[in-house]
């Protein structure tokens, strides 16, 4: 089966047989260290390198401020616990992160999506929902945002659309959930700005080293306002006692190496160089009238097809055929996007790129021809 479905990193890269030193050495030297309860808000040296790493987007924090947990999943889990009751409503992106979607309404939450363009999720659409929420009675919570390179879409938030939608947030009682998994994936190696620095008292900063060194080592963190630390690290210690101190000194061991910047850039090359191969693949071989996005990093390609063409309906076909791909609906809870899907080009060869694609080609020119013939 070739893969477009899965948000995971490609690891063919990572030093092993360094990590596999760093592993024994841990073991070694502080063994009984690594396989007990550690402290529920994480370890300090781990905690001192995430300080470090937000600087690059310009947060200032201390290590004392910073939660860490088994991946920013759980870390968005334990936020939303504590900040939503039944019937709040989350606004966010159309369209967004499922596995986000999913969280917050296991709390019981209403989504609204705000509409995106090419610079992500348009403040003025954002100012009328909230005004329509208010005016229907409901409870407006927060905004869940990923803006680098957003999940699904592709796109970065502008900015200065960052300070916007940072003021009408804070004019209007909301929080931010601001997500940042792919900050540092730029193919240029350039970062943005976060949205937290000026709206640090009302924004929940959630980071991952999933994306940027190894999922299975599940360590996320969260850097919440001053006023929801003890609340959050309650609801942490509630769900997981303490984040795994093993996975966080194998972590901090890699960020202790003054050449892991390098490895990233390796690894920014790499994704550049499947982004180009698929898009290529793609302009070749998708019927007239599709459309994709253009992103600068990140995992995704997020593709428009003609009208008619179900990318929902047709999922099961090109599963048959070898190939898989999350169709657009699964980023929506209004039952939007049957004609999107989204394409994570990260995890599968240069070779099973040309190959997926090609299959997928196939199958929607087809469909095409068919709707046609209605």
């Amino acid at each position: 089966m070739i893969s477009f479905a899965n948000g995971a990193p490609y690891l063919g890269a990572l030093p092993f047989e360094r990590i596999a030193s760093d592993a024994q050495r841990i073991l070694l030297e502080s063994g009984e260290r690594s396989f007990q309860y550690g402290s529920s808000d994480g370890i300090p040296e781990l905690r001192a390198h995430i300080v470090e790493l937000m600087k690059l987007e310009g947060i200032t924090a201390r290590p004392d401020q910073i939660i860490v947990t088994s991946g920013s999943q759980q870390a968005l889990d334990i936020s939303a616990r504590v900040i939503l009751n039944p019937g709040d409503v989350i606004f966010a992106e159309a369209p967004s992160y499922a596995g986000g979607m999913a969280v917050f309404t296991s709390y019981e939450a209403e989504i609204v999506h705000v509409p995106m363009d090419a610079d992500g999720l348009i403040p003025q659409e954002l100012e009328r929902l909230i005004g329509e929420v208010r005016a229907a009675g409901k409870t407006a919570k927060g905004l869940y945002t990923i803006p680098n390179f957003q999940n699904p879409g592709g796109v970065n938030l502008a900015a200065e659309r960052r300070q916007q939608v940072g003021e009408l947030c804070r004019n209007n009682g909301l929080l931010i959930f601001e997500d940042n998994p792919y900050g540092m994936l730029g193919f240029d190696g350039q970062t943005m700005r976060a949205i937290q620095p000026e709206f640090e008292d009302i924004t929940l900063y959630f980071g991952s080293f999933s994306k940027m060194i190894a999922p299975g080592l599940r360590v996320g963190w969260v850097l919440p306002p001053a006023a929801l630390y003890n609340h959050m690290l309650n609801a942490s210690e509630t769900s997981q006692l303490n984040p795994s101190v093993f996975s966080q000194q194998l972590i901090s061991a890699y960020l202790d190496d003054p050449t892991w910047p390098d490895k990233l850039a390796e690894y920014r090359g790499i994704y550049r160089e499947k982004f180009n191969a698929l898009v290529e693949t793609l302009g070749q071989v998708m019927p007239e009238g599709t459309t994709w996005n253009r992103p600068t990093g990140g995992f995704y390609l997020w593709v428009k097809l003609p009208k008619g063409i179900d990318a929902e309906a047709l999922v099961y076909e090109c599963i048959e055929r070898g190939v898989v791909y999350v169709p657009g609906t699964a980023f929506y809870t209004d039952g939007t996007g049957h004609s999107e899907l989204r394409m994570s080009f990260c995890l599968p060869s240069i070779d099973d790129i040309h190959k997926g694609a090609t299959i997928l080609g196939e199958v929607f020119r087809d469909a095409a021809a068919m709707a046609v013939t209605r």
